[in-house]
């Protein structure tokens, strides 16, 4: 790969070529490696403190391995040297170590220097336009808004433009890497016959470390992802012969980069999570970063903002796998067994932003009740059960099920409702106008219409508490409902039962037929596919039966919805639970549904073989 002269910017004093630089930027750092591999100086000078000089050549020659250069001011408050691939001053470095030319720390070092957050445009646009636009665009700004430097960074330029004069004696090609706002000062500096003294302040010490891998995910100024491809579009610029149409192009767009980041994690969600991951994700996500960058009037975004694109465009997950790979960082080996620091963003940057992940676990259940005695099923014919085995009433089973059916079309309306709102009259009348906003909106003379919300994604189980049947404080417990167990449906038309009742031998009501009151039930779909939840040691740490149901409804829905219906609502504890899973609670109070209906439903009968169905009638009214 070859560069054309005009294709680059830097500006030129007699033999010194300067290149306006943002710290720890990709861009920047990109125009450097192409400047220095066109004007081959015989030395570069950049700005960072001469004091430590050693150590940051040191820390230039471990690249693409992270370190961090460490010393103290005059409060023996810490102060950072971070060296990674993406800044200007450390490319530089490393550029004339690989190269073998000198390379010279020509800045002041002073203490407190304050943190100044320069107003430039997002540099990014260096990959659109250009370094020489860019620049141009920048000092118009900085020259307008007649900014005045502080005396300390007066002192700075000085100091810099001496250490120039004097390389520029030794040396006929000089590179220089200063800051945006500084360069062009210090070449005009260069000219002066004389410079005052200037004072370093005191290091008492100066050391170098590594990092470990979870501060290098989290205090990377270019992150994981952007410093890896980086390095790797570094290493084919400086080997051509080993590229190949499909790679990317240097320098590095940083837009592509963030498409592969999404596309690429795309895999990982696919293989950790087994969903689906449709095309028009990437499309939505691509627009949605762009529009909250522009929001803070940013070309690209920061990864704060790519995470929250995956979270709020997919989900938790996908967005976990985003940040995983972000941050990943293969280059980190420490070869030489430097100490690691664990810093924390915090540390070298100040205050940052917090996000947490709110990961969907796959079920603790399987699908399929058989797959845990074997997982070959090609054998296997689903049996009746014997003659002699107790079995349910028909004509009620036919009633619950139709109720069930009825609690899973109220929950999905309710949270459809809950989602609901109310919008101005625009093109269309949605589902119809809303008279009561409309009236109080009257003033405005504007029409209010309906607007639906999005349906959920149905209802795997429900859950219906009659009676909790737990202990009361200050009372002797005396168990109601003792009898408990787990029904299987015996068709598709069927769900999976669990339920605790009345004894099955207290009320015998016909031969074989005996009549019970439930405490409380749990249906799931589809059927076969339920273990006796009462002798499960997934569910030993449950309060009450009621609890233990729920949870077993949690664990068995395939669909995000679980409809609870009871007196009390359930423990927040639950609903944490059924979010861990990607599921939802809908809770339904009791008294809204009829009581007639209820007593209905609480009474069931139980056969003790299939042959009672014959004359159940008789006995059952």
């Amino acid at each position: 790969m070859t560069r054309k002269p005009a294709d680059l910017f830097y500006l030129q004093k007699e033999g010194i070529y300067a290149v306006p630089a943002i710290h720890y930027n990709m861009e920047t750092a990109a125009q450097v490696r192409m400047v220095f591999d066109a004007i081959k100086p015989d030395c570069v000078a950049v700005e960072l403190a001469e004091t430590m000089q050693l150590k940051l050549l040191h820390a230039a020659s471990r690249l693409p391995d992270v370190s961090v250069v460490i010393s103290y001011d005059a409060n023996h408050s810490p102060i950072y040297y971070l060296c990674e691939p993406c800044d200007a001053s450390f490319e530089c470095l490393r550029c004339a170590l690989e190269a073998q030319i000198p390379g010279y720390c020509i800045d002041l070092d002073v203490d407190y220097y304050p943190d100044v957050r320069e107003h430039l445009p997002d540099p990014y646009a260096i990959q659109r336009i250009g370094l020489k636009s860019y620049y141009e665009l920048c000092a118009a700004t900085m020259n307008k808004e007649g900014v005045v430097k502080s005396a300390m960074d007066v002192d700075r330029e000085l100091y810099m433009a001496a250490k120039l004069k004097e390389l520029s004696f030794r040396y006929d090609r000089i590179l220089f890497v200063g800051g945006m706002s500084h360069v062009e000062s210090v070449l005009k500096l260069v000219d002066r016959t004389s410079f005052p003294k200037a004072k370093h302040a005191v290091r008492e010490m100066v050391e170098i470390c590594s990092l470990t891998e979870e501060s290098c995910r989290e205090v990377m100024a270019e992150f994981g992802w952007i410093s890896r491809k980086y390095e790797e579009l570094r290493e084919t610029y400086l080997d051509p012969r080993e590229s190949d149409a499909g790679q990317l192009a240097f320098p590095p767009d940083r837009q592509k980069l963030m498409y592969r980041l999404y596309r690429d994690s795309s895999e990982k969600y696919k293989e950790n999570t087994g969903n689906a991951f449709p095309g028009y994700h990437l499309k939505n996500m691509m627009k949605f970063v762009r529009n909250y960058a522009l929001l803070h009037n940013r070309l690209m975004p920061d990864l704060y903002q790519i995470l929250c694109s995956a979270k709020g465009c997919v989900d938790h997950n996908y967005a976990y796998e985003v940040w995983q790979l972000a941050t990943e960082y293969p280059f980190r080996k420490n070869i030489d067994a430097l100490a690691e620091l664990d810093l924390s963003i915090e540390d070298v940057w100040g205050h940052s932003k917090l996000m947490r992940f709110h990961m969907k676990q796959p079920s603790r259940k399987p699908f399929a009740f058989l797959d845990r005695h074997r997982k070959d099923r090609s054998s296997i014919r689903f049996k009746p059960p014997s003659p002699f085995s107790i079995c349910s009433y028909p004509p009620e089973d036919l009633v619950i099920e139709k109720f069930g059916d009825f609690l899973k079309k109220k929950g999905t309306q309710l949270l459809t409702e809950e989602a609901a709102r109310t919008l101005p009259f625009s093109t269309g009348l949605e589902d119809g106008i809303d008279t009561r906003e409309t009236i109080r909106h009257w003033h405005e003379k504007k029409l209010y219409v309906k607007v639906s919300g999005k349906p959920p994604g149905g209802v795997g189980s429900v859950v219906m508490i009659f009676d909790e049947d737990s202990p009361q404080e200050g009372k002797v417990y005396q168990e109601k409902y003792p009898w408990r167990t787990t029904w299987l449906g015996e068709h598709t038309q069927e769900s999976d039962m669990a339920f605790y009742a009345t004894s099955m031998l207290a009320n015998v009501v016909g031969p074989g037929i005996c009549r019970c009151e439930y405490g409380g039930f749990m249906m799931s779909y589809p059927p076969r596919r339920m273990m006796n939840v009462w002798s499960d040691g997934d569910y030993e740490g449950c309060r009450t039966k009621a609890e233990l149901l729920l949870m077993a409804a949690i664990d068995y829905a395939v669909k995000p919805l679980i409809v609870y219906v009871a007196s009390k609502p359930p423990r927040s504890i639950l609903k944490s639970f059924a979010r861990r899973f990607g599921k939802k609670i809908v809770y339904i109070p009791i008294g809204q549904l009829s009581p007639v209906t209820l007593n209905k439903l609480r009474v069931f009968h139980v056969l003790d073989g299939h042959d009672k169905r014959a004359f159940a009638d008789e006995y059952i009214h």
